[in-house]
């Protein structure tokens, strides 16, 4: 009876010891680019040019439409073929061009205008960098996408997002010049908003005690606000 017992115990021993280990889930990050057919968005751009010098301040406000028409599975990536639109003056949608995205495990491309893009990389996690010109002939370039932030809480047009994810294109400044540019996505949404800054002010007569965006010598800036299935 002795030599059953110890024979049970070790057979519960082994059996705990042995016992397989899941392996943790990896959140790749797909949800802050979701892509499926008939998916379609608008982007609302505002693009400000300012020439204090020569007393230049325009601003141009215009929308794009894009509707991903169909989608395409192959054995490593799907394929999502997508078609761009422009709003003119009477307010009709015009067709621009058409492109498409493919979404590999690790990296999404954009094949648009005869041009390659590095969107994304995947999985994502804060500071993660990569060049989205990898695949393009500006490869060399020394200029980088970095997450900044990622399933962070996030007022983006004046709407809350509990996980938000922030990628930095550009972030640089000082007295003289300021080049920000950064995007903002929400996971299960996308993207949903782009604010890029270039501003000049080297006059030596300007206070330099101001925000420089107080005192502007010459700037671009473009605005693009997304909204979805408009």
């Amino acid at each position: 009876m002795r030599k059953i017992i110890t024979y049970l115990l070790l057979l519960l021993a082994f059996g705990c010891t042995d016992k397989t280990t899941e392996a943790p889930q990896i959140d790749y990050g797909y949800p802050y680019f979701p892509l499926h057919a008939d998916y379609a968005w608008v982007d609302e751009v505002t693009h400000i040019s300012i020439d204090a010098p020569s007393e230049v301040y325009d601003t141009i406000n215009y929308s794009i439409k894009t509707v991903v028409d169909s989608v395409a599975s192959f054995p490593k990536y799907e394929r999502f073929y997508c078609t761009r639109y422009r709003q003119n003056s009477n307010a009709q949608w015009v067709l621009e061009h058409v492109f498409w995205f493919e979404k590999w495990e690790k990296k999404l491309l954009r094949f648009d205008q005869n041009e390659i893009w590095l969107d994304m990389v995947f999985p994502l996690y804060e500071s993660l960098s990569w060049n989205s010109f990898a695949y393009s002939v500006y490869s060399d370039t020394s200029a980088r996408n970095t997450v900044y932030r990622k399933d962070a809480f996030c007022m983006v047009n004046q709407q809350p997002f509990d996980s938000t994810l922030i990628i930095h294109h550009q972030m640089d400044s000082t007295l003289v010049y300021k080049y920000t540019d950064r995007s903002f996505y929400g996971r299960g949404v996308g993207f949903l908003y782009r604010e890029s800054v270039s501003i000049i002010s080297d006059d030596p007569n300007y206070d330099y005690t101001l925000p420089i965006e107080e005192r502007i010598k010459t700037a671009t800036i473009i605005l693009t606000k997304r909204n979805y299935n408009d």
